[in-house]
């Protein structure tokens, strides 16, 4: 014999691998031709070519062990080759064994799919299998062991104590057989308890797994993208809003700990110095002090919670404020630890749902714990690879936002002290258990203590009780500084003996005791005195007017709206609009040329003076929305102070007016954001323009939504609620308009497209004729770029009209502005941009055009197969790169990522989607043609479909465990995976007989993996590029799995963990001989070429301006040459 019996054993467990990998295959192909297989053939199948692989395996590693001949190395890389076939059979098996288990209402589109990828991986194994067949059966007769090799063995000892299926093999070859058919037929009797005994080893054999690569390297754009996902738009609105802890009157807090020295008492004036201790006696003060001393310990100690409760309006909030601010926390808090963070949240309940939920709680904690964090940060991204793709603060969720906090106070050195105010202030849909619960999670880490402050409601007064929770009583510890701010205020009046001492500590007295510790209404009370004052009142007027006013703060709103409104109906009239105006949601208006920007950056927060000034002024907003006049700043002035006075004489105190936010200096901020060059003293301007117009507390907010005073107040107003959105959009683009004209700034936000075209939601053909009737003032303003979508100045705009393709209750307005205007151009621009590629119905919030509208542009003249770039970007930009299609390639690449996402399938907009997608693929004049689609398979096993414009920043979204893929795919393909993929019954009238009509034109559909990008050990970017045509049928598969039954609920669940076949063998195919190692700047600039769904900025003959591509040049290195030649194109042009 002319080789050892470890041969021969490795030579026995191939042959079987070989023979049942062509039971498998006969069974793949049956399966693929329609023919039924029952499922425990399948499993035997299987489990036997499993086995013998198993056996493979061990059995070439004990050959491996004597020294190899010539003819072990042939047959070890036969058996190599066979193991990886095994491999790739039992992926293909499973997806035959699902297809089998499915009804057959996709039968038609499944087979087509099936005959094009999974057949051709089937048969190129088929044909693999058959060349090591061919060579095994030559080798066993000259080689491995001759007839007469046989027979001699079977004479020896050693005979018996081979395994069974190499005896078995022994046996055939000595009998004359050759064919691998007649050497395994036995197998299944005589090599069970081999099977049995090779477990053995296999268990005790640990393949080696694919050990985790360095932690990709985390670059500052990956740290700020990362961040800037957590920091919502208001994240500091409430903390903000707050009276400034310089202003809030807390002395005593930190009396235990530190005298308040001469420079904190500004009463030194004998009078002052009387009021300041009048009517508090020495113990009660002493008192305070005690309680307030429990506080200061509590900063030092180990103990992990503590509370202060307080009536609505006693301060709570900006007494956390205070204490935050104070240099004296962080000198108690070194008393616990050396290094301790202190991090706080506002809960806000009358704010948006980031500022009144425990999400938004959560991104705030984690973003005020990693900001200037590198390291931590750095940390997180490494061991939440799939969260380096979070770009906003709805790509969170709150198990992933949890995971990541609770990572991070394990891991950082740094103790952690937080202040979360407004328990009370969260929203009904989380509620108070689960925060308090969410509370509990957070202390149990032995370095976390945290204070929270909140009005004593019940749920949260069992809870503190439950836990023995130390705590202080707001309102039980406030007089000393609720006399220290009424002295402050009358002090004024005292000096210059507007009013005798006596009076004053009568005032102070009174107001300090019926204000029971409510700071709130105590500044409501003093400011009425000192109008009184101020009116020349006596002093006997004003104890009387004081006497009057109610000591409960609701009756006392009510109260001094009735003096200031009397039995006017005018005045009660304006009042409800200006509170109406104001209890108004709005939301934030970006004033910056992108989304990408961070949340410092300049943003309306409605509403504003200006605005609910130009709401009241018709005649404003005659002149600046409908013609092409406008009105200087005096005019604005005027204005201005005339609706400030009216909202400070008729709202009684309810309303104010802020300041605006960014330090006073908006406009200049405006001018950096936008690049344009306006002046920097400009806050008169700020002051006029952007000033908000606020409650003066939530409990002003609740007198009027939750008690039949406040509704009857309200309804005095005769506006209706649509009249009032109306007029403050208007108002809002009559702002827009003078920062247009007079600053050049652009207004950025789709948000005001989407208040225009709410107003056509209600209200019946009324609400349609208001809704049309504002979008073309919006449009015009548009047009004139005075208002615009979230891009730079520089960026082409996408036709107004293509923002509301997928309203379809305004097709009639879009196809007959289309039919004005006469242009099949604008037309296909239109239709172009129906869809954007990387957006899905998940984010487009279900919507999708309309059959009906689609047909009347095509009938317009719009081209579905034009080429051009996408303008409207939602899904974010690309530079130096510009995103490319067609209306029916940007359709079917929607489709695709909706099916995804996997929501919103199955319903009306799906049905449209897809009744689209036939009739344009009935008319398509190439089906083959291709797109590009960027996907990505993570170690878990789990796959995504990411954004094309993704790949202007791969490094933000590539690392060691999650591979990035990028096909290239043909139009047939995408269909195929949209007829059964979207939830859509495609049997159901009228689209049955159309998909049977178009299936035959979907034969042979293709998907080419082009490029595969990985990291590698030094944490760069790796790029292969496949050399010839590379299809990966397993991946593919695992890739855009989707496909569904038109009555299945649709739901995306992520492939299991332990899945990882998908991500192994994309390792697997960079080390194929048909990947090559390539620059990745050159591959991408290749495909950019190519037409395949975007191109160079060069190409789309797009010119940004010269700061953006320098900006680029220091920031993307990764594309250096690409944007060197962009720079040579913008210096000529400039030139």
């Amino acid at each position: 014999m002319a080789t050892g019996l470890e041969a021969l054993g490795a030579a026995s467990a191939v042959l079987q691998v070989i023979s049942f990998a062509s039971d498998v295959i006969s069974v793949c192909k049956k399966i693929y031709d329609g023919k039924p297989t029952a499922n425990d053939h399948l499993e035997e199948h299987a489990k036997r070519m499993s086995d013998a692989a198993g056996r493979v395996q061990i059995r070439c590693q004990a050959m491996a062990k004597n020294q190899p001949s010539e003819y072990d190395k042939k047959l070890a890389d036969i058996a190599e080759d066979c193991k990886t076939a095994a491999r790739d059979l039992e992926v293909e098996l499973q997806f035959a064994t699902g297809l089998q288990d499915k009804g057959n209402i996709f039968k038609a589109v499944n087979a087509t799919l099936r005959a094009s990828s999974h057949r051709k991986k089937v048969e190129r194994l088929e044909l693999s299998l058959s060349r090591h067949r061919e060579v095994m059966e030559a080798e066993m007769m000259s080689h491995l062991c001759s007839r007469s090799d046989a027979i001699e063995l079977q004479q020896k000892q050693q005979f018996n104590e081979l395994a069974m299926d190499v005896q078995s093999l022994v046996l055939q070859i000595a009998q004359g057989h050759t064919k691998i058919e007649d050497l395994v037929k036995a197998e299944h009797d005589v090599t069970r308890q081999a099977v049995i005994e090779a477990q053995g080893a296999i268990n005790k054999h640990v393949t080696t797994e694919f050990q985790a690569l360095s932690s990709n390297a985390t670059t500052e754009a990956q740290r700020k993208t990362f961040l800037q996902s957590l920091k919502f738009s208001e994240i500091n609105q409430r903390y903000n809003d707050l009276m400034n802890s310089s202003d809030a009157s807390f002395k005593r807090v930190f009396a235990s700990y530190r005298e308040m020295g001469s420079k904190d008492d500004d009463s030194k004036e004998t009078p002052q110095k009387k009021v300041r201790k009048y009517g508090i006696a020495k113990g009660e003060l002493k008192e305070i002090d005690r309680v307030w001393a429990e506080f200061v310990e509590w900063l030092q100690s180990a103990d992990s919670l503590f509370c202060i409760r307080g009536k609505p309006g006693s301060g709570k909030s900006t007494l956390v404020k205070f204490i935050i601010d104070n240099k004296n926390t962080r000198q108690l808090l070194s008393g616990w630890r050396s290094e301790v963070n202190i991090t706080s949240h506002f809960f806000w309940k009358i704010g948006s749902p980031p500022q009144n939920s425990i999400k938004g709680l959560l991104c705030s904690l984690v973003f005020r714990i990693l900001d200037g964090n590198q390291e931590m940060v750095d940390h997180v991204l490494n061991n939440y690879t799939h969260l380096s793709s979070s770009t906003h603060y709805h790509d969170w969720s709150i198990e992933d936002l949890k995971a990541v906090l609770y990572f991070i106070l394990e891991k950082d050195t740094r103790h952690q002290c937080i202040f979360i105010d407004g328990l009370d202030e969260i929203c009904n849909k989380d509620g108070l258990f689960k925060l308090t619960q969410l509370i509990e999670e957070i202390l149990e880490f032995p370095n976390v203590k945290m204070c929270v402050a909140s009005r004593p409601e019940t749920i949260v007064m069992n809870w503190l009780k439950r836990k023995d929770v130390p705590g202080v009583l707001l309102e039980d510890l406030t007089r000393p500084d609720m006399r220290t701010f009424v002295a402050k205020e009358l002090k004024p009046f005292l000096s210059t003996d507007t009013i005798s001492v006596k009076a004053h500590d009568k005032l102070v007295e009174k107001l300090v005791w019926k204000a029971q510790g409510v700071f709130l209404w105590l500044h409501l009370a003093t400011r009425s005195v000192t109008i009184g004052i101020q009116n020349e009142d006596s002093e006997d007027m004003l104890l009387a007017r004081l006497e009057e006013l109610p000591s409960e703060l609701t009756q006392l709103y009510a109260d001094m709206w009735q003096r200031l409104n009397e039995n006017n109906s005018v005045y009660r009239d304006t009042a409800a609009r200006y509170f109406r105006y104001a209890l108004q949601k709005r939301g934030l208006i970006p004033m910056f040329p992108e989304v990408g920007f961070p949340s410092g950056f300049p943003e309306i927060q409605q509403p504003v003076l200006f605005q609910i000034a130009c709401a009241e002024a018709i005649d404003v907003q005659d002149v600046l929305l409908t013609g092409t006049e406008t009105v200087d700043f005096t005019q604005v002035q005027q204005l201005c102070g005339k609706t400030k006075l009216a909202i400070q004489n008729r709202c009684a105190g309810l309303l104010q007016i802020q300041p605006p936010g960014m330090g006073g200096r908006m406009l200049e901020l405006l001018g950096r954001a936008n690049d344009l060059d306006l002046p920097e003293d400009t806050k008169d301007v700020d002051d006029v323009l952007f000033s908000r117009v606020v409650f003066i507390h939530r409990t002003a907010h609740d007198f009027l939504t939750d008690t039949e005073t406040g509704q009857d107040i309200l309804k005095y107003g005769v506006l209706s609620e649509r009249g009032v959105e109306t007029r403050l959009l208007r108002g809002l683009l009559c702002l827009l308009r003078v920062l247009g004209s007079e600053y050049g700034v652009m207004g950025r936000s789709k948000t005001i497209f989407y208040e225009a075209i709410d107003l056509a939601k209600t209200q019946g053909s009324k609400g349609l004729e208001e809704a049309i009737e504002t979008l073309q003032v919006i449009e015009n303003l548009y047009n004139n770029k005075v208002i615009g979508a979230d891009q730079p100045s520089w960026q082409p705009q996408a036709p107004f009209l293509s923002h509301l393709t997928d309203h379809p209750q305004l097709d009639d307005f879009v196809i007959s502005s289309l039919t004005q205007a006469g242009s099949a151009t604008l037309a296909t621009d239109v239709l172009r941009e129906a869809w954007e590629p990387d957006d899905s119905l998940y984010y487009n919030r279900g919507r999708a055009p309309s059959a009906r509208l689609v047909e009347a542009l095509i009938s317009m003249g719009a081209d579905a197969y034009a080429m051009g770039t996408n303008r409207k970007q939602d899904m974010g930009r690309m530079e130096p790169f510009a995103r490319q299609g067609t209306a029916f390639s940007n359709l079917l690449m929607y489709g695709i990522k909706s099916i995804d996402e996997g929501k919103h399938l199955g319903g009306d907009s799906t049905r449209e989607l897809l009744k689209v997608a036939v009739s344009m693929a009935m008319r398509c004049p190439d089906l083959g043609a291709t797109t590009l689609v960027v996907g990505r398979v993570k170690e878990s096993g789990q796959a995504d479909l990411m954004n094309v414009t993704w790949l202007s920043r791969p490094e933000n979204y590539v690392n060691d465990k999650s591979p990035w893929l990028l096909y290239e795919v043909d139009y047939k393909f995408l269909l195929l995976h949209l007829l059964s993929g979207l939830g859509v019954d495609i049997q159901e009238p009228p689209l049955g007989p159309k998909v049977d009509e178009l299936l035959p034109k979907l034969e042979n559909p293709s998907a080419k993996i082009r490029v595969i990008i990985t990291c590698n050990e030094t944490k760069a970017l790796v790029c292969h590029r496949a050399v010839s045509q590379l299809s990966a049928p397993a991946i593919t598969e695992h890739l855009f799995a989707g496909d569904t039954g038109p009555k299945m609920k649709w739901r995306r669940d992520p492939k299991p963990k332990e899945d990882k076949s998908a991500y192994e063998a994309v390792i697997r195919l960079t080390n194929d001989p048909n990947m090559e190692r390539v620059d990745l700047e050159t591959t991408v600039r290749s495909l950019a070429g190519e037409g395949i769904g975007f191109c160079t900025l060069v190409e789309a003959g797009i010119v940004p301006s010269l700061p953006d591509v320098e900006r680029w040049e220091e920031h993307m290195p990764l594309y250096a040459l690409t944007i060197q030649q962009l720079k040579a194109t913008v210096t000529q042009n400039c030139g």
